[in-house]
């Protein structure tokens, strides 16, 4: 926990510590090191290291642009995404969203990653531009003063290390290192998944101009994602209830086969699926901070907040995140300030970014929701809007938000009255 502010007069080594080496914290080292600031990253693993989240948005584009970094990721082989596809487990409805056909969209494509390879050339570029990286370094407590923050770590050699800076950005991920300590974390009501995932050869998946499409496949009470990384790789994932998870009663691989072979658009593409890693698990999904800053501290990516991955908004939130972040403390820093109206103004923006996923996520579960969703309209342009923001585009033009809440309104009145089809999910 964060100590009281006191005076101090100590001149801080650094501008600005960042716990975590991930999408957010690499955006936040880049973007400050690019104005001149002297940044330390301090990331707990040696890169490449593997990390769930590994399809992005057509959006994410922009943000590389700025950070100088687009050239690489282009030449790095990943997938193109072109879209994303959303499947009744039953194979009985079908929703694609083209991002090159939305009417609000403005960048066509995305990519599928590898987050290892990933995240080690973002890391890579705020070390080229001019941040120090510490990898294999474990923050263990930090400390607020009046005039500077002092962070306390372990380095690769064992060795307990001391640093200084004027802010401290925590990027530590779901660890979610200093509002843990402050004991900030809130959950989400209702919402606490599980997550078991691999990664595969020989699965079947979209191929012609559907070629490298995400796949969403929804079951009665939980989901599957299917994300092509390679031809020959592609990672799939199953999230349920934690509580579903619990009341069956066996090990997350056993449950993860049983739930592939009852789904059958996802055991049709199994037939000759090669596993290539053992079950991965994440639990404890969907959580909130009471507080996102407070005197010269900063959480951003899921440090900020992490919610279901359904629409894999993860990490252009956190990369979002990491760059207004990085540009209200060198606001800040500017100011001599520890704490600046700019600051409060990334929370409100943050928590509304979050917001207008979520409001799809809470509703995703519903069937009264997907009744709708999977019976869309051409009308009025809605799909289209559906579109923008499902491709990653977090500033809405009026033209988008008005059919956003005209799609909502039809779905609370289909909960109500029925207005549609009621079909099933499996």
């Amino acid at each position: 926990m964060s100590a009281p502010v006191t005076p101090s007069s100590t001149c801080p080594s650094w501008d600005v510590i960042v716990i975590g080496g991930g999408p957010a914290g690499s955006t936040a080292a880049t973007t400050l090191a690019k104005t001149g600031r002297r940044v330390l990253v301090l990331e707990k693993m040696k890169f490449p290291r593997f990390h769930v989240g590994e399809s992005l948005l057509p959006y994410n584009r922009k943000i590389f642009d700025e950070l100088g970094v687009w050239s690489k990721i282009e030449s790095g082989g990943f997938m193109l995404k072109r879209g994303a596809q959303f499947l009744m487990a039953n194979g009985s409805r079908k929703v694609r969203l083209d991002f090159s056909k939305g009417s609000f969209t403005e960048y066509p494509t995305a990519v599928q990653v590898e987050r290892s390879k990933f995240d080690k050339i973002l890391l890579d570029h705020s070390q080229e531009c001019g941040a120090d990286v510490r990898e294999e370094s474990t923050v263990i407590e930090h400390t607020v003063h009046d005039t500077h923050v002092t962070v306390r770590y372990k380095d690769a050699a064992g060795v307990e290390q001391t640093v200084s800076a004027s802010f401290l950005v925590d990027a530590s991920g779901l660890s979610n290192f200093t509002a843990n300590r402050a004991s900030m974390r809130k959950y989400y009501p209702g919402h606490k998944k599980i997550a078991i995932f691999n990664h595969y050869q020989g699965v079947d998946m979209p191929q012609g101009e559907e070629r490298g499409d995400i796949l969403i496949v929804r079951r009665e009470n939980s989901w599957f994602w299917m994300i092509p990384l390679e031809d020959n790789k592609t990672s799939v994932g199953l999230v349920m209830d934690a509580a579903d998870f619990k009341a069956l009663g066996v090990e997350p691989q056993q449950a993860y086969d049983d739930a592939v072979r009852t789904t059958k658009v996802v055991s049709e593409r199994f037939a000759n699926a090669v596993q290539m890693t053992q079950a991965h698990v994440v639990t404890d999904f969907s959580y909130k901070n009471d507080a996102l800053v407070s005197h010269r501290v900063l959480r951003a990516g899921d440090a900020s907040g992490f919610i279901d991955p359904i629409f894999s908004s993860g990490v252009l939130l956190a990369m979002t995140s990491g760059q207004q972040g990085a540009q209200v403390i060198d606001e800040a820093l500017r100011l001599q300030k520890g704490l600046t109206p700019a600051m409060h103004t990334y929370e409100r923006d943050t928590r509304a970014r979050i917001g207008q996923y979520w409001e799809f996520i809470e509703k995703f579960y519903k069937l009264y929701f997907a009744q709708i969703f999977f019976q869309p309209t051409k009308k009025m342009k809605i799909m289209c809007a559906i579109n923008c923001v499902l491709a990653g585009r977090t500033r809405l033009s009026f033209a988008a938000k008005w059919r956003l809440r005209l799609f909502f309104f039809i779905v609370w009145m289909h909960k109500k009255v029925g207005i549609t089809e009621k079909i099933a999910i499996e």
